[in-house]
């Protein structure tokens, strides 16, 4: 999706989708992969380039993964989801 709306600046991590900073609570990575995107936004050079930044998320990840960890999250939590309706 980057490749094509074609930002100025962008750095690309494969972490699942609502984590692009790693797992909560996880400090010392947060901290190292926002230098790392503060560091692309001063060096980069060439318009559109997308910097893949080198961090690997610890086990395979996947739709079915994520909302998992959803419903962990909502479980832990003690709510419910919200139900989503079209406005049409």
């Amino acid at each position: 999706m980057m490749a094509q709306v074609k930002p100025p600046r962008s750095a690309f991590i494969n972490f699942p989708l609502g984590r692009p900073f790693g797992k909560p609570n996880d400090r010392d990575l947060q901290s190292r992969i926002l230098k790392d995107v503060l560091h692309i936004l001063v060096t980069a050079e060439t318009p559109g380039e997308i910097i893949d930044l080198p961090y690997e998320w610890d086990k395979a990840f996947d739709w079915a993964c994520y909302m998992q960890d959803v419903q962990d999250m909502l479980q832990e939590e003690g709510v419910s989801p919200q139900e989503w309706a079209s406005k049409e």
